[in-house]
């Protein structure tokens, strides 16, 4: 028999406006709904440097641990990419609770709020209403010509520490670390039962964004 959690059947009710995109081009498809609906837009990424703020050492280990300086490197991307993958994990499922509690605040004032960006996925989608996953499988998509992470590699380069050969091997390790299974589908996304959209050469930004509205129901 199914017992109802009723934690979490509160705090999904609170976030029954509240639609989670997750995976590549996120930020992108989020953006195009917002100039097309006028949809407050929460960006998970635009909120670390909030969250860290609050966070503290007993309760957020990992949000408050200096990586950098205890594996002894000047930048996040000359860590061991075990280092970055695991430490990415802890960070986000710390952070993910500040998030929704900030959500929920912003459901109060905002008819509809989309989501986007990286977050615990297991704990959000027993309290999500509305979710979807973009597996960007475009040639051209590459993380680091982001206008948010374009300077990424910049910033490598201009490093008057390192070889020619040693800013390759960082800037080797970043790609790795961010892209190794760029356009794949996650098994999460399946275990789950999240719905996929795939995003291509032969789609194009409005194309995927009416996927997205149409699949959220916007376009009723």
């Amino acid at each position: 028999m199914y017992v109802m959690n009723i934690g979490d059947s509160i705090i999904k009710n609170k976030l029954k406006n509240v639609y989670f995109i997750w995976g590549r081009g996120k930020t992108t498809i989020a953006n195009r709904l917002k100039e097309k609906y006028g949809f407050y837009i929460y960006s998970t990424d635009e909120s670390r440097d909030r969250q860290i703020k609050l966070a503290n050492p007993i309760e957020q280990p990992y949000m408050c641990r200096d990586f950098q300086k205890e594996y002894g490197v000047k930048s996040f991307w000359e860590l061991p990419k075990e280092v970055i993958e695991e430490r990415e994990k802890h960070f986000v499922a710390e952070m993910t609770p500040m998030m929704v509690a900030e959500l929920i605040q912003l459901s109060a004032l905002h008819e509809v709020i989309i989501c986007e960006g990286d977050i615990d996925y297991c704990a959000i989608v027993p309290i999500a209403t509305h979710t979807v996953h973009l597996c960007n499988q475009s040639t051209s998509f590459d993380w680091f010509k982001r206008s948010d992470h374009e300077d990424v590699c910049d910033v490598i380069y201009r490093r008057t520490d390192l070889s020619e050969e040693e800013k390759q091997l960082v800037i080797q390790n970043a790609y790795e670390s961010v892209a190794a299974n760029e356009g794949v589908i996650p098994d999460w996304v399946v275990d789950l039962g999240i719905k996929n959209i795939v995003w291509n050469d032969n789609t194009s930004i409005d194309t995927t964004a009416l996927e997205v509205a149409t699949y959220f129901g916007f376009n009723k």
